[in-house]
């Protein structure tokens, strides 16, 4: 990227480092870092043409969220919490890292962009 002079970093945080979970304690703080990683590198690269950001997905339906989905009721009950009563699948951030990577966000960088389906609590 440095020898082009051009190209885009795309780290992956969680809705966790805004809104942490008892229960993952250290995956929070990781992911929280992300956040101050991004904007720190997006300062070094951006005068080699490197553009970072950061997707801050929420609940998406993955191998990793199974644990959470077993049970339907407390599944429904998840749903509830976000506006667009659904939950996120991958293809939802898909398309974001499609245009941060392309040369239609060639102006944007250093930014955590969430994809969570408004959750009321962000």
């Amino acid at each position: 990227m440095e020898k082009r002079g051009r190209g885009a970093v795309i780290l992956v945080s969680s809705v966790t480092a805004y809104i942490p979970l008892v229960e993952l304690g250290a995956y929070n703080v990781s992911k929280t870092a992300l956040l101050g990683l991004t904007r720190t590198l997006a300062l070094e690269l951006a005068p080699k043409g490197i553009r970072v950001n950061c997707l801050v997905p929420g609940l998406i339906e993955t191998d990793f969220s199974k644990v959470l989905h077993k049970d339907e009721a407390s599944w429904n009950k998840i749903k509830e919490n976000h506006q667009l009563q659904r939950i996120g699948q991958p293809g939802d951030c898909a398309g974001l890292v499609s245009f941060l990577c392309s040369p239609d966000a060639s102006y944007i960088t250093g930014e955590n962009i969430v994809v969570a389906g408004f959750s009321p609590r962000l």
